[in-house]
C-alpha cells in the first residue's frame, strides 16, 4: 500500500479492524436486535440490518477518529502513544484529512437517508451533536468517557425508530443507557494507557480523576448496565437465552475485567479494552438466539 494510502487508513484506524469498529458497532447492533425481537422480524432481515448497522458503525468510527486527530494534533504531540499519528507526526495534511471526514460523513448521511425520515432527522442531530464534540470534552472536564457513552448511544433511538417506526422511552432509555455504560466503562480503561502522559499533558480523562478509586466507580457503570438491561428484557417480554447470555454472562466478565485489570499498565489496559468486545458480542448473541426461539414458537 502506498504511504499515504496506509496514512489515511491509519488516520481511520481501519487498519485496527475490527478493534474500535466494533466499539462504535454494539451500540447499533444492541438497538436493531431488541427492536428486531420487539416486531418479530424475519431472520433474514435481522442479518441484513447487522450488517448494514456493522457498516455504519465502521464509517463512523473511521470519521469520529478523523475528527479527534484534527483537533487533538497537538495533544498528541505530547503523548508518547499518540504522536506518530499521522496528522500529529505530518503524514497527513489538515486538508487532506478534510476531505476524508467529507467523504465519510457524506457516505453515513447517505445511509441515514435510507432508515427513514424520522430516524435520519435523528442522525442528522445526533451524529454532529454527540460525534462531533466528544473530542473536545478532553479539554473541559474529567468525564470525556462518559459524554462518548452519551455520544454513542443516540444509535439506539436511532435503530429503534428505523425498524419500529415508533418511539418506545422504556426500551430507548434502558438499552441507551446500557450502552452508555458500557462504554464508559471500556473507555475508561482504554484511557489508562495514557494517564502518565495525560497529566503532563493536562489532558482530562476519567482515568486521571478517579485514580486508585477506578475500580469501584466502573464497577457502578457495570451494575447500571446489568439493571438497564435486566429492564429493557422485562419491557420486551425477552425469555431465559436473553437473561443469560445477553444480561449476566458479560456483567461477570465485566466484574472481572474490572477488578483484575492493573490500571498502571498500559498494556493490561489495553488487552482489557480489547477484551471487552467478548462481553458486547455476549449480549448480541442473546438477542439472536432469544429471536430465534421467539420466531419458533411463532410458526408453530
Amino acid at each position: 500500500m502506498p504511504s499515504k494510502a496506509r496514512a489515511l487508513a491509519e488516520l481511520t484506524r481501519i487498519h485496527w479492524f475490527p478493534v474500535g469498529s466494533d466499539f462504535m458497532f454494539w451500540p447499533f447492533a444492541w438497538g436493531s436486535l431488541a427492536a428486531s425481537y420487539h416486531v418479530a422480524l424475519p431472520m433474514n432481515e435481522v442479518i441484513m440490518n447487522t450488517l448494514f448497522y456493522a457498516l455504519l458503525g465502521t464509517l463512523v468510527h473511521s470519521a469520529g477518529c478523523v475528527i479527534n486527530d484534527m483537533l487533538d494534533r497537538d495533544f498528541d504531540r505530547k503523548v508518547e502513544r499518540s504522536k506518530g499519528r499521522p496528522i500529529a507526526s505530518g503524514a497527513v495534511t489538515m486538508t487532506e484529512a478534510s476531505v476524508l471526514l467529507f467523504v465519510l460523513v457524506a457516505a453515513i448521511f447517505y445511509m441515514f437517508s435510507t432508515a427513514g425520515p424520522t430516524a435520519l432527522t435523528l442522525g442528522l442531530v445526533g451524529l454532529p451533536a454527540c460525534g462531533g464534540t466528544y473530542p473536545l470534552m478532553k479539554r473541559w472536564m474529567y468525564w470525556p468517557s462518559l459524554y462518548l457513552g452519551f455520544a454513542a448511544s443516540w444509535a439506539v433511538p436511532f435503530t429503534w425508530v428505523a425498524i419500529t417506526g415508533q418511539f418506545d422511552w422504556g426500551m430507548i432509555l434502558n438499552v441507551a443507557v446500557a450502552s452508555c455504560c458500557w462504554t464508559c466503562l471500556y473507555d475508561t480503561i482504554y484511557a489508562c494507557q495514557d494517564k502518565k502522559d495525560d497529566e503532563k499533558a493536562g489532558v482530562k480523562s476519567m482515568a486521571v480523576r478517579l485514580g486508585d478509586g477506578i475500580r469501584l466507580a466502573l464497577s457502578v457503570f457495570g451494575v447500571i448496565f446489568f439493571a438497564c438491561l435486566m429492564w429493557a428484557g422485562y419491557l420486551n417480554d425477552q425469555h431465559l437465552p436473553f437473561y443469560v447470555m445477553s444480561v449476566i454472562a458479560p456483567f461477570l466478565l465485566c466484574l472481572w475485567h474490572i477488578w483484575s485489570f492493573d490500571h498502571n499498565d498500559p498494556k493490561d489496559s489495553w488487552e482489557k479494552f480489547t477484551a471487552g468486545r467478548h462481553g458486547a458480542a455476549l449480549v448480541c448473541a442473546g438477542l439472536v438466539v432469544d429471536h430465534y426461539f421467539n420466531l419458533a414458537s411463532l410458526a408453530i
